[in-house]
C-alpha cells in the first residue's frame, strides 16, 4: 500500500497579508461582542434572575418594599398597581413577595384540618377570641388589638396533646396558582419577579404563633418527649407542603422563618431548626430552584449552622445595629456566591437624617458586594415612610452602581 503525504502549502506574501487581515477581523469582532455582552444594561428582571441563580450581572441591584402605609404620602400619579408603579417610577429591581399589597395571593398549599375540627372566631370586650373545637378537647386563643396574643392556643400539656392530634389528620393541598402568577407578571412586566413567601416552618411557628416562647420552653423542658412528637409529626406534614412548593410556579421560594437567637439558641437551631431548613432547601433545589431563608433577627452566631442547611441564601439579613450580622461576615462563612438580600438597617433609613442615607451607604456598600450575589433591600412594611427616602436611596444606587 503506498502512503501518500500531502504536500506543505506554500503561502506567499499575499496569503499572509489576507490571513493577517481576516484574523485581525475575527479578534475585533469577538472584542466588539464581548463589549456589547457587558456594557449592555439588563432589565430588573434579568439582573434579580442572574443574582438568584448566581450568575454574573451588570451592577449593583436593589429593591424595595412598601403598603398602603407609604402609598397614602404618594402623588396620584404614583399610586396605581398596589405600590408597583412606584417601584418602576424609583428604578429598583421588583422582588415581589407573592402578591405583596395587591389583591392577588397564592392559595397553595393550603392547610386543611379533618372534617371533625371547627374553628370558630368571635370579637368581646375588644379582645379577638378564636377557638378550635375537635373530637379529642378544644383550644382557645385570645388576641388584642392588632392581634396581639393575650393568651396562647397551646399553652398546656393537654392542648399539646390535642394539637398532636389535629395534625396527624392533617394535609396539606395543591391548588395551581399558575393564574395568580400570570397576573402578578404581568403587573411587573420585565421590571423584576415574583418569589414565593411561604412559612413559618415548625420551630418559628410555635413560637411565634402557637404557644409563644415562655409556653415553648417550659412545655419543651417538662414534657420533652410530647413537645418532640408535636415537632416531629408537624413537620412531617410540613415536607408535604414542601413538595407542592416546589412543583409551584415561582422559581425562587423563600422560607420565612424570622429566625434570631434572641429566642432559638444555637443548640435548638440545630437539633430542630436546621433539620427542618435541611429539608425544605433540598426539596426546593431538587427541581433546579432557588431556596432563600428568611432570616430577619440577629443570626451572627448561627451562620456556621445556617451554611449546613445548603440555602442558597438568606432574604433580610440586617447588620448592626438592629440586627447583628454584617453582610460580608455573611459571605465570608456562607460563601462568596451565598445570595444576601441585606436589609438596610432601620435605624438608618427610617430614623436618620435623610442626607445622612448616602453617607451610610458610601460606608457598608463596598466593592465586594456590588460584585457579590448581593440585592439592597429597602423595606417598609407595616410602616409610613417619608417618599424622599426611597428618592435619596435610588440617586445613591444610581450613582454608585457600578
Amino acid at each position: 500500500m503506498t502512503v501518500r503525504h500531502s504536500k506543505p502549502l506554500n503561502y506567499g506574501p499575499f496569503h499572509f497579508v489576507i490571513i493577517t487581515f481576516i484574523h485581525n477581523c475575527v479578534k475585533k469582532v469577538v472584542c466588539v461582542m464581548i463589549i456589547i455582552k457587558y456594557l449592555r444594561t439588563m432589565t430588573p428582571k434579568e439582573r434579580i434572575t442572574a443574582i438568584l441563580n448566581k450568575r454574573s450581572h451588570d451592577y449593583l441591584s436593589w429593591t424595595a418594599l412598601i403598603d398602603e402605609n407609604t402609598l397614602d404620602l404618594l402623588p396620584d400619579h404614583l399610586k396605581g398597581n398596589f405600590g408597583i408603579d412606584f417601584y418602576k417610577f424609583i428604578g429598583c429591581d421588583i422582588l415581589l413577595l407573592n402578591g405583596w399589597n395587591t389583591p392577588y395571593s397564592f392559595k397553595s398549599p393550603e392547610l386543611r384540618w379533618d372534617e371533625n375540627v371547627s374553628q370558630h372566631v368571635y370579637h368581646e370586650n375588644g379582645q379577638t377570641i378564636k377557638r378550635i373545637e375537635t373530637p379529642y378537647g378544644n383550644l382557645t386563643g385570645i388576641y388584642g388589638k392588632g392581634g396581639h396574643p393575650i393568651k396562647y392556643m397551646i399553652d398546656s400539656l393537654d392542648a399539646v396533646k390535642i394539637y398532636i392530634r389535629m395534625w396527624e389528620q392533617a394535609r396539606y393541598l395543591y391548588h395551581d396558582d399558575t393564574d395568580v402568577f400570570n397576573k402578578l407578571n404581568n403587573l411587573i412586566e420585565d421590571n423584576g419577579i415574583v418569589a414565593r413567601f411561604w412559612g413559618p416552618s415548625v420551630i418559628p411557628r410555635l413560637l411565634e404563633i402557637d404557644m409563644g416562647t415562655e409556653n415553648f420552653y417550659y412545655l419543651l423542658n417538662d414534657y420533652p418527649d410530647e413537645m418532640k412528637k408535636l415537632i416531629e409529626t408537624i413537620h412531617e406534614k410540613e415536607k408535604e407542603a414542601f413538595k407542592i412548593l416546589a412543583h409551584g410556579p415561582c422559581d425562587c421560594v423563600i422560607l420565612v422563618e424570622n429566625t434570631s437567637t434572641y429566642y432559638i439558641s444555637p443548640k435548638i437551631y440545630r437539633e430542630f431548626n436546621m433539620i427542618h431548613q435541611q429539608d425544605f432547601v433540598s426539596t426546593i433545589k431538587s427541581v433546579g430552584k432557588t431556596a432563600i431563608l428568611h432570616m430577619c433577627g440577629h443570626v451572627k452566631n448561627l451562620l456556621y449552622l445556617i451554611k449546613e442547611t445548603r440555602c442558597d441564601g438568606i432574604h433580610a439579613l440586617t447588620p448592626p445595629p438592629t440586627g447583628d450580622t454584617p453582610w460580608e461576615l455573611a459571605l465570608d462563612i456562607l460563601g462568596n456566591d451565598t445570595v444576601i438580600i441585606g436589609a438596610l438597617d432601620p435605624s438608618v433609613f427610617l430614623l436618620s437624617k435623610i442626607q445622612d442615607i448616602p453617607v451610610f451607604l458610601d460606608s457598608i456598600i463596598t466593592e465586594r458586594l456590588k460584585y457579590a450575589n448581593f440585592i439592597l433591600g429597602v423595606f417598609a412594611d407595616g410602616i409610613q415612610v417619608d417618599p424622599e427616602r426611597f428618592y435619596t436611596i435610588a440617586r445613591w444606587v444610581k450613582k454608585n452602581r457600578y
